[in-house]
């Protein structure tokens, strides 16, 4: 017998071998399969089709045979619908929660706050910044301030005054709506009065009978020196005319950032912002956003927002990026969980709540806006539930397996079994 001869005679005892253990295999696990049929209360949560009464390994992975829980409901549809079907509680020891480093938190009512974080470029630096201060409205200016080129003034100081026939005309209005009750209206006109610079103390002497020849105030609206000075009493002027300019002992500091669609309806202007540049990411510059445009790019969907700081720092230059930060518009009064409790599926959110009998149980929840470390909660959970923030992967994992296990073996569970008054655990307990 040559080589050859010997070597196909071995290969062909060999496949005669395998091929004998694979059907042991196969004959093992049909006769757990056959013979479970009556009493199943045992299956292999990889293989759905080995099932037994009593517990053991499977024949095929080597991993052990979980509990059907006999809670499992009679009927069941092929399809898993979550938004109708509970998912499985599942009951953890307390050792093994500790184990599984389990740490849970509250559901609370509060204020999301929005935070808007993005990348800004500095597109202008005005190192001698200057402020006009206009007349509010046409009419005549009454006094002016004993302030000229060089002097310095104080944020509050008296700037001056302006008068109109106009004006006065609206204050006896505004007294007359006032003094016969016709608050609607006289609400109206007080706010028109507000923009043409009558103050809540000269509305207060209006209300109160005094004439209505009360002339609008301008004040100095922050520290500074005036630079120039325009006009003197009894001289005309317009909404548009200049009286002072003045300028302070900073620089003006323009950014600009593109705001993405997701954040259009939480900024707006005068919301306040703070700038970190990367040279200098100690410094911290305090802003706000003072224009919005409307929102432009059909492709990157996003609109531009221009913001102002105001700094006595010198070292920064134009075309330089910065990280910016907006404090966005507050929603009040929602239902808030941490971002942590929920877990994201393509299909759903869940969050795994803590009840009140010490299990654990995933739930089905819907869930609106984000901000930094809180989600809003819409439906699936009530205000003062607990929600697991660690270890609720491995719990909502288990019930899942249980949720599966049910659908699959159902039909064979035995209906007497219900009354088994034995305590059914979840697999996580055999890891004790």
């Amino acid at each position: 017998m040559n080589n050859k001869t010997i070597a196909l005679f071995l290969l062909t005892m060999l496949s005669v071998y395998f091929f004998s253990q694979y059907l042991s295999g196969n004959d093992e696990a049909s006769e757990l399969n056959n013979t479970a049929v009556a009493s199943t209360q045992y299956v292999c949560p990889m293989h759905s089709h080995i099932v037994s009464d009593h517990e053991k390994s499977c024949p095929i992975c080597g991993m052990n045979l979980v509990k059907v829980h006999d809670d499992a409901p009679s009927q069941k549809t092929s399809n898993h619908d979550v938004s109708t079907e509970e998912y499985p509680v599942v009951e953890i020891s307390p050792t093994v929660a500790h184990n599984l480093g389990v740490r849970t938190a509250e559901v609370l009512r509060g204020d999301l706050k929005h935070t808007i974080d993005t990348i800004g470029k500095v597109t202008r630096v005005d190192q001698s910044a200057r402020s006009r201060i206009v007349a509010p409205m046409y009419g005549k200016l009454v006094k002016m301030a004993d302030k000229f080129a060089g002097d310095t003034v104080v944020k509050g100081e008296f700037l001056f005054s302006v008068g109109s026939d106009d004006l006065f005309e609206l204050e006896k209005k505004y007294q007359e709506k006032f003094v016969s009750g016709e608050i609607s209206d006289a609400n109206t006109i007080m706010t028109t009065l507000t923009e043409m610079g009558i103050d809540a103390g000269q509305l207060a002497a209006l209300q109160q009978g005094v004439e209505p020849v009360l002339v609008s105030k301008t004040f100095a609206e922050e520290d500074g020196y005036v630079f120039a000075r325009r006009g003197k009493a009894g001289d005309a002027v317009t909404s548009s005319f200049t009286v002072f300019r003045l300028s302070g002992g900073y620089q003006v500091i323009e950014v600009a950032v593109e705001i993405f669609e997701r954040q259009w309806a939480v900024v707006q202007v005068k919301q306040p912002a703070s700038m970190q540049l990367r040279n200098y990411p100690s410094k911290t510059f305090e802003g706000e956003v003072y224009r919005v445009d409307d929102p432009v790019g059909y492709t990157t969907r996003a609109l531009e927002a221009r913001l102002k700081f105001k700094t006595d720092f010198k070292g920064i230059t134009q075309s330089a990026f910065a990280r910016v930060v907006i404090q966005g518009k507050t929603k009040r009064n929602v239902l808030l969980v941490p971002r942590d409790a929920v877990i994201r599926t393509a299909k759903e959110n869940r969050v795994v709540r803590l009840n009140e009998n010490g299990q654990f149980q995933p739930v089905v929840v819907e869930i609106g806006e984000e901000s930094d470390d809180s989600v809003e909660v819409i439906a699936g959970l009530n205000e003062g539930d607990n929600v697991i923030i660690s270890g609720q992967f491995l719990i909502d994992s288990e019930s899942n397996i249980m949720s599966d296990l049910r659908r699959m073996t159902v039909k064979s569970v035995p209906s007497q079994s219900a009354s088994n008054s034995e305590p059914q655990n979840s697999s996580l307990n055999s890891q004790q």
